[in-house]
């Protein structure tokens, strides 16, 4: 059932060719002739459409991996903003790497895509590098104090995104980046895009110029109430627990609902068992 859905999708995003238009067009407008020539045109497009659609749908049911292949690619329209530019692994005695490196394209906004995209390539690269050299470090420090090379586990790199919110107005997605070494910790990169004007959104902008106080509320309330559970502990404000946001840059995305959701780190206002802890403020900005 879900191939069928996922089909539907692809198919429903199928550009009608000019010249099948061309020939429906022409046949409507030709009223001099008989209507049987105007209903054999409408069977045989509607025919010749029906049968693209139920070809389409027996590859995908014989060939998984064409399935997985249309899942993954972008669909033309307002809800299809980011995808996969690369995926790869890479394998050595220092590093484990599984990543994937989203993209943003469809914006209308050539300058856009090319700048956001460049800072996504150049940033990961970044992240890519100095993993490497920890691991490096890492490796020589153990050979330094009397370990083997075979004491060494090569470092864990994984990179991947979720997309939160697209339209043909904004498009928000966050990167992720986890890393094990001697321990395993989680770094997050936020992308909260004005397609239109290409500016990089801040809480003041989708949340106004209360948008501290809206926040600080929200979050105030959720701890109180998560932290009614036994199992949930969040630091106290002279552990370095949540104090209120500094600022409009604290870290969020936009979700599906067009709500915003502030993240915090692991370690950041919880111990690490705690994980990201994620709020959504209860206010529609869309």
């Amino acid at each position: 059932m879900k191939n069928l859905e996922d089909a539907k999708k692809v198919y429903e995003a199928i550009k009608i060719p000019e010249q099948l238009k061309y020939m429906v067009d022409r046949t409507i407008a030709n009223e001099s002739k008989p209507k049987r020539y105007f209903s054999r045109y409408i069977k045989y497009t509607l025919s010749a459409v029906s049968c693209v659609f139920i070809t389409f749908v027996f590859m995908i049911n014989v060939n998984p991996s064409l399935a997985t292949s249309i899942a993954e690619m972008p669909i033309i329209g307002d809800i299809a903003r980011v995808f996969t530019i690369k995926e790869y692994k890479e394998e050595d005695s220092l590093k484990l790497i599984n990543a994937k490196i989203p993209a943003i394209e469809n914006t209308g906004n050539t300058e856009l895509e090319k700048r956001v995209n460049y800072e996504i390539t150049l940033k990961m690269n970044e992240v890519l590098d100095e993993a490497e050299a920890r691991a490096a470090e890492y490796k020589e420090a153990i050979i330094a104090t009397g370990g083997n090379e075979e004491d060494y586990q090569p470092i864990n790199i994984q990179i991947d995104y979720k997309v939160g919110y697209s339209s043909s107005e904004i498009v928000s997605f966050v990167i992720l980046k986890s890393e094990t070494l001697a321990s395993a910790y989680t770094e997050m990169y936020f992308y909260n895009v004005d397609i239109e004007t290409g500016k990089d959104l801040n809480l003041r902008d989708v949340l106004g110029d209360n948008y501290k106080e809206i926040v600080d509320e929200t979050i105030y309330k959720e701890i109180e109430e998560r932290s009614n559970n036994p199992d949930n502990m969040y630091f106290t404000k002279g552990e370095g627990g949540f104090e209120g946001i500094e600022n409009e840059y604290q870290n969020f995305y936009i979700n599906e609902n067009g709500k915003v959701v502030i993240v915090f780190e692991k370690y950041e206002i919880a111990p690490g068992y705690m994980g990201i802890q994620e709020f959504e403020i209860d206010k529609q900005i869309f």
